[in-house]
């Protein structure tokens, strides 16, 4: 199912737009935001696959909600509305990179040709995504011995930090911090049953610079130290 934010001031217009996308168009989720500045909260921990936002509210205004969201992704389609008096200054969210925009009131099906259309184009956005990410994955495995953060990801991808902390979430619906860890002990665990390396050699292998925090971590995930791992599985 598609989630679509809608960051919409107005409640009867967000709720109808919500009964619009869940109940007559369907095969939707609605998330609410009632400002940009809520909008952007939600924004930060999780990317929806469309964002529906008024371009005229109180406080952060939908201009500068949008940069914000461009600024950590520019894929995410973005439909605008906004009334005649705001043709001019819709216009001007344009060079955002905004996939379309509607007038107000909302015509039911001028909404579901549009948002078809988008579900049409990303598909073939979505099999990027998709490369881009075993990219990163492929990274992470062949750096697992070394440190590796957001930063250093981004850079070897050309994304910004906190996309790619996105895509592990939308992706594998995990956090990239879970996912490291996840992976330098499945690492270790093969290490200490296929060889007799020593536990500090194990955990440099795995990426931990410190043993004493290897040995830690790895008692708490797996409730044996790594030498009655070794020992008794």
């Amino acid at each position: 199912m598609k989630e679509v934010l809608i960051v919409e001031d107005e409640a009867i217009i967000r709720q109808g737009l919500k009964v619009l996308l869940e109940e007559v168009i369907g095969g939707f989720q609605v998330i609410e935001a009632k400002s940009g500045e809520e909008g952007m909260l939600i924004f930060h921990q999780r990317i929806p696959h469309l964002i529906v936002t008024d371009i005229r509210m109180r406080g952060m205004d939908g201009l500068t909600f949008i940069s914000k969201v461009r600024q950590i992704s520019k894929d995410v389609p973005i439909i605008i509305l906004s009334g005649h008096s705001d043709f001019e200054y819709a216009r001007s969210a344009m060079r955002f990179g905004i996939t379309d925009y509607l007038l107000k009131p909302i015509n039911r099906v001028e909404l579901s040709e549009a948002i078809s259309k988008i579900f049409k184009e990303t598909k073939a956005d979505s099999a990027n995504v998709s490369r881009q990410f075993q990219e990163i994955l492929q990274f992470i495995d062949d750096h697992l011995s070394r440190e590796i953060t957001l930063k250093h990801i981004a850079e070897h991808v050309y994304l910004n930090p906190q996309y790619v902390g996105h895509l592990f979430k939308s992706e594998l619906g995990m956090t990239f911090t879970e996912y490291i860890t996840e992976e330098r002990l499945k690492k270790a665990k093969k290490l200490l049953k296929g060889t007799n390396l020593k536990v500090y050699e194990v955990a440099q292998l795995s990426g931990y610079k410190s043993p004493k925090h290897f040995m830690t971590v790895f008692k708490q995930e797996t409730g044996m130290t790594p030498i009655e791992y070794r020992k008794f599985s």
